[in-house]
């Protein structure tokens, strides 16, 4: 136990002193993974977690599936990596299956390595077809780090990282933040937010609106009418629409891609995060036929449909239809929108999950809506951490528990975390 202890120390020491780190960490952070199976991970310690975030959303069918490692195994004695002019089987196969799975307006696919270059693609493709320059994204909307993604993203801490100014080309129009609707109550939606949006695309030059069909940030689920309008604004106006799937694809929401909740059929599809199964790093830019024959894309990413990850992303595909984790997923959101309101807690304000894709909403007053305090919200996340949960924080005012676990997730594991956070709740509230 001492030897253990000792490299585990050395280790987080380690990890330290040459590790470079994105943001500051609270206290017990950052974990230091050792071992993975599902939906739990195992520290240097050896203390388990319940990993609600799916290593930040990407093991959709869960830590180390022994399918897609035997997938990834078997394709590493057979073709690594070939130049992005050439091609392999897992590449191709990958690319059919996907094609065949996604909303018949996509097509054709085109494989980079990450999320955020993913979207960049995106908004090239959009602005060589349409021959403009403008993007519209929604509030709160969250597209990616790197500089051009940036631009498309909401968040003014994360637009503030680049430094300033941000290209004036793109710009934000409303989202559908249905609890805090300043028109009223939800019941009485006329979708009054999208009030003014035709005309303020229609007075630039706006080649597509990029956006989530489900807001990963906060969990937000626009009603039918918000997306029947804002398709039908947009098809008016001759502008593209760019489905950002790379959080909500893949089974996450309880369907194959979000879009099929509204039966959206985008111009451009982008996904990543989960879709090389946790292999490698994969992310997919795909287009109509007819938008795809505009896209010059210079060159393509050096490691872009690795071969490895691609074979990976195969059998994560087959997986999660085969074993059943698009309906899991379904049933588990429920289950868990389920669960916590059954805890009556008062500072519970709303629970939003659509799938596995979701999170709790806090609150100090329910019935002013009053966000929680950034200093409960911590010690909320420092106390569910100490008793083995791992979640994120987010939501437009950073009061949201940002909840993903794999689709593999069971209700016991749900009842799990649900016993840690009534506990939780009820300390930091008595403190």
């Amino acid at each position: 136990m001492g030897d253990k202890t000792a490299d585990a120390e050395s280790i987080e020491a380690a990890d330290r002193k040459y590790v470079m780190r994105p943001w500051t960490h609270p206290a017990g952070e950052p974990v230091i993974i050792a071992k993975a199976r599902g939906c739990v991970v195992t520290d240097v310690y050896g203390k388990d977690y319940l990993d609600l975030t799916a290593g930040y959303f990407v093991n959709n069918a869960g830590h180390c599936h022994p399918r897609i490692a035997e997938a990834a195994t078997k394709q590493v004695n057979e073709v690594l990596q070939v130049s992005g002019k050439h091609g392999t089987v897992a590449m191709v196969r990958l690319a059919e299956k996907l094609m065949k799975l996604a909303p018949k307006s996509i097509h054709k696919a085109f494989f980079s390595t990450g999320g955020s270059e993913a979207n960049e693609f995106a908004l090239k493709i959009a602005r060589q077809y349409k021959k403009k320059t403008d993007i519209a994204y929604l509030e709160n909307g969250y597209h990616g780090l790197t500089l051009g993604a940036l631009e498309v993203t909401a968040s003014e801490k994360y637009r503030e990282s680049a430094g300033k100014p941000m290209g004036p080309e793109n710009f934000a129009i409303p989202t559908a933040y249905c609890y805090r609707c300043k028109f009223g109550p939800h019941a009485e939606c006329n979708v009054q937010c999208l009030d003014g949006v035709e005309e303020k695309l229609a007075s630039r030059q706006t080649a597509a609106i990029i956006a989530e069909p489900i807001q990963a940030v906060g969990g937000l689920a626009p009603p039918q009418k918000w997306w029947d309008r804002m398709d039908q604004i947009r098809k008016k106006l001759g502008i593209l629409f760019i489905a950002d799937e790379v959080q909500t694809g893949l089974g996450r929401t309880g369907k194959m891609f979000a879009c099929e909740h509204y039966g959206l059929e985008p111009d451009i599809l982008t996904g990543g995060k989960g879709l090389s199964g946790g292999v490698g790093s994969m992310a997919m830019t795909a287009s109509s036929d007819e938008v795809s024959q505009a896209f010059f894309g210079g060159t393509t990413p050096t490691s872009g449909g690795n071969a490895v990850s691609a074979a990976a992303g195969l059998a994560l595909v087959e997986v999660i239809i085969e074993e059943g984790m698009i309906d899991n997923a379904a049933k588990m959101g429920r289950y868990f929108t389920e669960a916590a309101w059954a805890m009556k807690d008062p500072w519970i304000g709303d629970v939003r999950f659509t799938g596995l894709l979701g999170g709790i909403e806090l609150v100090k007053n329910r019935d002013t809506k009053e966000v929680l305090g950034k200093t409960e919200i911590s010690k909320i996340k420092d106390l569910l951490h100490e008793a083995g949960m791992l979640i994120t924080v987010s939501g437009w005012h950073g009061n949201v528990l940002r909840l993903q676990p794999p689709l593999s997730i069971t209700s016991a594991q749900i009842d799990q975390f649900i016993a840690a956070l009534r506990k939780t709740l009820t300390a930091v509230r008595g403190s």
